[in-house]
């Protein structure tokens, strides 16, 4: 089989949330203006502090809190509607790449699936799947359109402040990913093959519970099965 790139993987996705686009637009709309209100919760709240302080302060004190009490509160239905119309275009999607798989296993089968794995089939369809929502439920948008105003924010108190967040931002948001994802090399490519294989076995177990109850062997298969929980 093609082993496909991480991007091309990704971009397919993406893909699938074409019939969904008003509300993906929508929740990045919200989140984005979401995750501005936290931020200057605490940059209002600052300052407030220098105007109590008696340093120049772009807002008064009295104004900085009252925008502040505002935007916290706005805060609470932006997350409320982001995470609504995020969950609503996953949970869509999953029951769109459900239908797309059981309709593949129904052209497959029987012949084809005959000796696959039952438990790999059945991680696809549960697990694998499930692990897709938290991918379409926290938009890349957001994070990037928040980091790009940030920056030019901070840029127009000091251009030498705004590098510093860029460098920052990549060396969070981008280099430090990517060099987790280095390290980690097949580690998931493993967790994934032993998930199927321990679905795998517990189906065979149910399967052929009679024979283990005739030839007594339900303690060997037991202790088989508390082995390989184990290694998982």
């Amino acid at each position: 089989m093609k082993k496909r790139s991480n991007l091309t993987v990704m971009m397919r996705l993406i893909g699938l949330v074409k019939p969904l686009t008003g509300y993906m637009i929508l929740a990045v709309l919200l989140g984005v203006v979401g995750f501005l209100c936290a931020i200057f919760i605490t940059i209002f709240g600052g300052w407030a502090l220098l105007d109590a302080l008696h340093m120049e302060s772009p807002v008064p004190m009295a104004a900085a809190f009252a925008i502040a009490i505002s935007i916290a509160v706005a805060r609470g239905f932006l997350r409320y509607g982001e995470q609504a119309c995020n969950h609503y275009i996953a949970f869509k999607l999953l029951a769109l790449i459900r239908d797309h798989v059981f309709k593949a296993l129904r052209k497959l089968c029987p012949a084809k699936l005959e000796g696959k794995g039952k438990g790999n089939l059945i991680s696809v369809i549960t697990s694998d799947i499930e692990l897709l929502e938290v991918f379409y439920a926290h938009t890349i948008l957001i994070a990037f359109s928040v980091s790009v105003i940030m920056i030019g924010f901070i840029m127009s108190i000091h251009w030498v402040l705004g590098l510093v967040a860029l460098a920052a931002y990549l060396v969070v948001g981008v280099a430090v990913p990517m060099i987790v994802s280095k390290m980690s090399g097949d580690t998931g490519n493993q967790f994934r093959e032993q998930s199927g294989s321990l679905s795998s076995f517990v189906l065979d177990s149910l399967r052929g519970l009679g024979e283990s109850i005739q030839y007594q062997t339900g303690k060997k298969r037991l202790k088989e099965l508390d082995s390989r929980t184990d290694s998982l």
